[in-house]
């Protein structure tokens, strides 16, 4: 479901022009809560947690421009030491890429995988997956003056997206009144956009997020579809594990760690689409049944 990354440079450089840092991190931890879940010996002896996460993939997880590690999934990362070990720099981070990242879970070379990893059943039986803790999915960018708001707005017209993807594959099956216009990167489907070729770019949010952060001239738009809950991967059948992954998740989800730290990494003007793809306390709870069946039409 992951996009082509070749677009990494155009998208990461200037992300330090809009996105937090490590000492606006400093700033916002506090204090680790007992949890009511022990974490495993063999990890509180250790005294840090391995995590694998991406460092390409602005604005979930990078490396910014002062070799950083910054991103929404860094900051989660991080508090997860703190809820640890009271310390939030109390991790090793292990950069991984999409076809790498589930043999470093497989291997035993990282404790978690906290890199845009979307829940499937077919991975489910690879590896172990926590709780969710965002609602991945496919939406569309289009120019800021465009009257487009959601898919039957552009029933008639052309959507371009990435070749072969899930958007490919599911505007195919779902959306057979819209003309797709594939390309094999981002680039180029962000070209055929701003040239009127399309009047659509659909793709995953978590890249599109990136996108519109460094272009205030496109906005996201449309309900999302193709679901894919995003979650912590751990090894499978690590009960102990799994128990504390998600007693964290909560305790996040009661403090609304996810909401106040997603507000630091998408734009103000998009965020108001983004108040239910996270949990929140007493909000709508994100499950990975909708992940069961990704390709179903609206």
């Amino acid at each position: 479901m992951r996009p082509f990354l070749s677009l990494w440079l155009l998208l990461a450089m200037p992300a330090v022009l809009f996105l937090g840092t490590e000492s606006s991190r400093a700033q916002t931890t506090t204090a680790a809560p007992a949890l009511s879940t022990p974490l495993p010996a063999q990890i509180k002896t250790r005294g840090k947690l391995i995590v694998g996460v991406k460092c390409d993939y602005p604005p979930l997880g990078y490396v910014d421009a002062a070799g950083k590690h910054v991103g929404f999934e860094i900051d989660l990362v991080h508090r997860l030491a703190e809820l640890a070990f009271g310390n939030p720099d109390a991790v090793d981070l292990e950069c991984v890429s999409g076809p790498n990242r589930i043999p470093f879970i497989t291997s035993g070379r990282v404790d978690f995988i906290i890199s845009v990893l979307s829940y499937t059943p077919d991975r489910a039986k690879i590896i172990g997956f926590s709780d969710p803790y965002f609602d991945s999915g496919v939406k569309m960018i289009v120019p800021k003056g465009s009257k487009i708001a959601n898919w039957s707005d552009v029933k008639g017209k052309t959507v371009t997206t990435t070749t072969g993807g899930t958007p490919a594959i599911w505007l195919g099956k779902c959306m057979l009144d819209v003309q797709v216009l594939p390309f094999d990167n981002t680039a180029d489907s962000l070209a055929a956009l701003k040239q009127g070729r399309a009047v659509a770019y659909a793709q995953d949010v978590t890249l599109l997020v990136g996108i519109v952060a460094k272009d205030p001239s496109l906005k996201i738009v449309a309900d999302s579809e193709v679901r894919g809950p995003l979650n912590i991967g751990m090894e499978l059948g690590d009960t102990a594990l799994d128990a504390w992954a998600n007693a964290a998740i909560a305790e996040m989800t009661k403090e609304d760690f996810f909401w106040k730290t997603l507000q630091k990494w998408v734009p103000a003007d998009a965020i108001d689409g983004f108040k239910n793809a996270v949990p929140r306390p007493g909000g709508r709870q994100i499950s990975n049944a909708e992940a069961n069946d990704i390709y179903k039409c609206p």
